[in-house]
């Protein structure tokens, strides 16, 4: 079994060490041991932990729902119905996002639209919008 320093584990995890620390202080990982020198080692399995963790807060999960898939996979014969709606929760999040963004970039293509002619600052007509109270 192998065991890894903390620099060593960030490493592969591309992780920062404060990262793997905070994540170790909310129970989430653990070292195996510490040696004399109060180095800490960690085993594989806080590897994979912290590569779950990663991925997980890629997707935008908070760290309370990560904790409680943590909790689900210490059972793992009971349904999955619990991550299914989890996830169908975060999609439709980004896709409300994703309308959002949407309508931001139909705004800002009327805005840009605006202004087609070389003018001053004076005469720009984006600037006349985003200061016009009929905007609000």
């Amino acid at each position: 079994m192998s065991h890894y320093l903390i620099s060593e584990i960030a490493t592969k995890t591309g992780l920062s060490t404060d990262s793997i620390r905070f994540y170790e202080k909310k129970g989430l990982i653990q070292p195996n041991f510490r040696a004399s020198n109060q180095y800490r080692y960690y085993a594989e399995e806080a590897l994979k932990r912290l590569i779950f963790i990663k991925r997980c807060r890629t997707l935008g999960m908070s760290l309370k729902e990560i904790e409680h898939l943590i909790k689900l996979e210490q059972n793992p014969e009971q349904d999955c119905c619990e991550v299914n709606q989890m996830i169908d929760r975060h999609l439709l999040e980004i896709s409300n996002k994703i309308k959002e963004l949407q309508i931001f970039e139909q705004q800002l293509m009327l805005l840009r639209d605006s202004c087609n002619t070389p003018t001053t600052i004076d005469h720009c007509q984006i600037l006349k919008t985003l200061e016009s109270l009929e905007n609000t």
